[in-house]
């Protein structure tokens, strides 16, 4: 476990997955992240790469070779190893491996830095292309955000408020692939989304086509908490179905698990990202405390 930390913060981020696993109000004691009890869900941060979500069946097809990849992708689990520490930031590195390719046949070498500067946490990605041909692939972040407000007895555990050219949303479906549907956003017309059970009944909000730039968690009263920013394409809001969780995630996803039924290419899959032979590609969240 490593710690970086100024006056404002304190982060910890765990080597196992590279997974942010505490982020400490250094002068009130306040957390603001999940601490992970696996009675509602055992995950802090987990960093999503191929894929973000599940692909129909769990088969990714890439050209004529088939292969299965778990939900999420292959790098959640695992040792990262860390290249890079200071006070205020930290590095580490993931190079695939015989077993990955197995699963997903390219070279890649992936990169996470986190720096904290004040009350801001941003999170880097880097996916740099070591073979010979195209990289396809997505990336996702995946953070959970403590709910401060949250209590059995209270219906509405705070709420989120979207920031974007919102126009529709979509649900989770069969297998947990997305549901090829665009609803009218009703309620949420304004950009709030309330944090009750009802609401996310279908497990997820999801939001593609880049309408969303930026989330920022209120607490009942709709003082603010945290605000999430990303230029990813899309973005999903999780919490447990059926359960009044004490958490919420806010997930920045460059990609989207696939459509119900989908039988196409790995490369025709939504938000498909790409790196040449030799080249790199870069993208991230940052995430403001108040």
């Amino acid at each position: 476990m490593e710690t970086i930390s100024n006056q404002e913060l304190s982060v910890s981020i765990s080597a196992l997955g590279a997974e942010i696993q505490s982020v400490r109000d250094v002068r009130t004691g306040q957390e603001y992240w999940w601490n992970g009890d696996a009675r509602f869900w055992s995950g802090r941060s987990p960093l999503l790469f191929p894929v973000v979500g599940r692909l129909w069946d769990d088969t990714a097809r890439f050209g004529r070779t088939t292969t299965q990849i778990p939900k999420h992708g292959v790098v959640r689990k695992v040792e990262w190893t860390l290249v890079e520490q200071s006070e205020t930031q930290v590095t580490y590195r993931r190079i695939g491996t015989v077993a990955d390719f197995t699963v997903f046949p390219f070279s890649w070498t992936l990169e996470v830095t986190y720096v904290l500067s004040a009350r801001r946490l941003e999170a880097r990605f880097r996916v740099i292309n070591t073979g010979s041909g195209e990289l396809l692939f997505q990336f996702g972040g995946h953070p959970a955000l403590a709910l401060p407000d949250c209590a059995e007895d209270r219906e509405c555990a705070g709420f989120v408020q979207l920031e974007g050219d919102l126009t529709h949303f979509r649900l989770v479906g069969e297998q947990g692939c997305v549901r090829d549907e665009k609803l009218p956003l009703g309620e949420m017309s304004e950009g709030l989304v309330p944090l009750t059970v009802s609401r996310f009944a279908r497990e997820a909000l999801i939001f593609d086509e880049g309408q969303v730039k930026a989330a920022t968690l209120l607490r009942v009263d709709k003082s603010p908490v945290a605000r999430v920013e990303s230029t990813a394409p899309v973005w999903l809001f999780w919490r447990p179905v059926g359960e009044n969780a004490p958490f919420v995630c806010p997930e920045p996803w460059y990609g989207l698990c696939d459509y119900e039924h989908y039988a196409g290419d790995f490369s025709s899959r939504p938000f498909v990202q790409k790196a040449a032979p030799g080249s790199d590609w870069t993208g991230g969240f940052s995430v403001e405390f108040f």
